[in-house]
């Protein structure tokens, strides 16, 4: 039992040490796109969240941020408020902040609500689609069929939606879907949930002509079966960890 801890302990001191060092990557890359000390704690946690180099659960300690950041509390603090915002971590009593866990209900009740608030968005949207944001979009949607690794597929997917949805000129709505969107985004990275470039085809030629309901049937039919695979993905992952459970509690 001793020796079997030693490896346990050995091993999760790899797994922080291989974290730690993806994180400070992930700073230094953010640190030559962003102005501000609060912009770079902001972009760099959260990428580190989506990407998994931050775990479900794990505590964000501001002082150690701040000493990672090489800088003071205060935008370290304004960031993680700002996280919170957009769902990706939560702050409790005595307890400061932690990243957040996605589980099955949660992605249902996120679906849901994307899909009721997107469809909004497109049927506003298409009716005001000028020549000019159709060039844009078509521009966007060329950079999505173009990327090949993972994250820049979701970088473009994203900006091609959050660009069709600003038409509406609702920057409440648009904060709103954009927030929902982010809060699965890291779901979104996982190899057993691909992006769909067929279905996006056929979404975009229905934007193009003009055909709002037929975009909003496209788009509710996809979100149905992209939350079924997220949450059987979620319950396979859950299964071991209820089984070790009770293992360990029968012993």
């Amino acid at each position: 039992m001793r020796r079997q801890a030693e490896v346990d302990a050995g091993r999760d001191g790899r797994q922080r040490d291989d974290a730690l060092i993806r994180f400070e990557a992930i700073i230094e890359a953010e640190r030559g796109q962003t102005s501000t000390a609060q912009d770079l704690v902001l972009a760099a946690v959260r990428d580190a969240i989506l990407a998994g180099v931050v775990h479900p659960g794990a505590r964000l300690r501001q002082e150690e941020l701040a000493e990672l950041f090489r800088t003071s509390r205060i935008p370290v603090r304004e960031a993680l408020r700002a996280l919170e915002y957009e769902g990706l971590v939560r702050s409790e009593p005595h307890r400061g902040f932690t990243v957040t866990s996605l589980d099955a209900d949660d992605v249902e009740e996120v679906y849901d609500l994307r899909t009721v608030l997107e469809s909004h968005a497109i049927r506003l949207a298409v009716p005001l689609l000028t020549d000019e944001d159709l060039e844009e979009l078509e521009h966007l949607s060329s950079a999505m069929r173009e990327a090949t690794a993972p994250d820049d597929q979701l970088a473009a997917r994203e900006a091609f939606y959050l660009r069709l949805y600003s038409v509406t000129g609702r920057p409440r709505l648009v904060g709103l879907i954009a927030r929902l969107r982010q809060e699965v985004a890291r779901a979104l990275r996982w190899p057993t949930v691909q992006h769909s470039p067929s279905m996006h085809e056929q979404f975009f030629e229905a934007i193009r002509t003009g055909d709002a309901e037929r975009a909003v049937a496209q788009l509710a039919a996809h979100y149905h079966r992209v939350a079924l695979l997220i949450r059987r993905q979620l319950r396979e992952a859950e299964a071991p960890d209820r089984a070790g459970l009770d293992r360990r509690i029968m012993r």
